[in-house]
């Protein structure tokens, strides 16, 4: 059975995320997506705003994903499936999960990844950030949750930036890139951006996605606030093709390392047949490897997002199957 691709959207509150997913369920390839919204209170606005754009829209009230109603959320991925096949929900393709503004999503990563009945249906396409040009450079020097949501994303989405001047757009830009170096920065009107820029097959393996109009200099970008002396953001590129066996000893590695200082890990490595590894883990969850087939030449990459700095001994293991560090983080 082909697994359903999961996309989370992060971003702190007011930064664009029900604007971004009530536009993207606008564009006929979207169709066959289930959107789950989690709301931080009992009153479900963006649950009213989401309703006309999809059928399937399921409320999770009372909380924040990545804390009190973590199981709820397990628990809807897996009823819904049963639906389906009870007949009692069409079918769907695809599921966007949007967090509470205030959700840190490293632990819901993490509960996700360690769920094996979820992971069996469902697999963690990307993580989406909205980062709002006006007010998220402050957003990020006072609240950790809007530090990790940049952090953890596979793309990052620069919004409401025809409020600021450029130089404020390019100046928060280069803080994003300081913070997550391998991220895509996309600037994003009123939610208005084409669904195939965001989601599809592979988007969050694309290890050679370029970064976006906003690429920037990471070695501009470092230490501007009093979160980045915590955190560290370490990308490996592969240096050689791999055989199976070799990801079990990497995976091996990186299980004898995880833990609550771990973010992200999230990486595509290369075989010697052919195909391709991609490894994903996060907090203390290390997900097994999954294996597809890759295309020709497909460059190796693993990123890992700590708190703290990357750890030697595990830096040291890795470089025994050929991954090498290119000085970012």
């Amino acid at each position: 059975m082909s697994r359903i691709p999961i996309t989370l959207v992060t971003g702190f509150l007011g930064s664009g995320k029900t604007t971004l997913i009530a536009q993207l369920l606008t564009q006929p390839g979207l169709a066959g997506t289930l959107v789950v919204v989690n709301e931080f209170g009992v009153v479900g606005i963006d649950h009213d705003l989401l309703e006309a754009s999809s059928d399937d829209t399921i409320l999770l009230a009372n909380g924040c994903l990545c804390c009190t109603i973590r199981g709820n959320l397990v628990d809807t991925l897996l009823d819904v499936q049963a639906q389906v096949a009870d007949g009692r929900l069409r079918a769907f393709d695809r599921v966007v999960v949007e967090t509470s503004g205030v959700a840190d999503p490293a632990p819901l990563l993490g509960f996700l990844l360690s769920d094996a009945a979820v992971m069996a249906r469902y697999r963690l396409e990307q993580v989406i950030a909205t980062i709002d040009a006006v007010a998220g450079a402050e957003a990020l020097e006072r609240h950790p949750e809007a530090d990790h949501q940049a952090r953890v994303a596979d793309r990052l989405l620069l919004t409401k930036t025809d409020l600021v001047t450029p130089a404020a757009a390019d100046a928060l830009a280069a803080r994003l890139r300081g913070l997550n170096p391998v991220a895509p920065i996309l600037p994003v009107l009123q939610g208005q951006i084409a669904a195939e820029e965001l989601l599809g097959p592979g988007s969050a393996q694309d290890a050679t996605a370029p970064c976006g109009p906003f690429c920037g200099d990471p070695s501009h970008a470092h230490e501007h606030h009093h979160h980045a002396e915590r955190f560290s953001a370490t990308v490996l590129h592969a240096t050689q093709t791999l055989e199976e066996a070799d990801i079990a000893r990497i995976e091996a590695a990186l299980r004898a390392w995880a833990g609550p200082h771990l973010l992200r890990l999230k990486g595509i490595l290369p075989l010697r047949d052919g195909r391709v590894a991609i490894l994903q883990a996060a907090m203390m969850v290390v997900h097994p490897a999954e294996f597809q087939p890759g295309p020709a030449h497909a460059a190796g990459r693993l990123v890992l997002i700590v708190e703290g700095p990357a750890p030697a001994p595990l830096l040291q293991a890795l470089e025994g199957f050929g991954l090498e560090r290119d000085g970012v983080g």
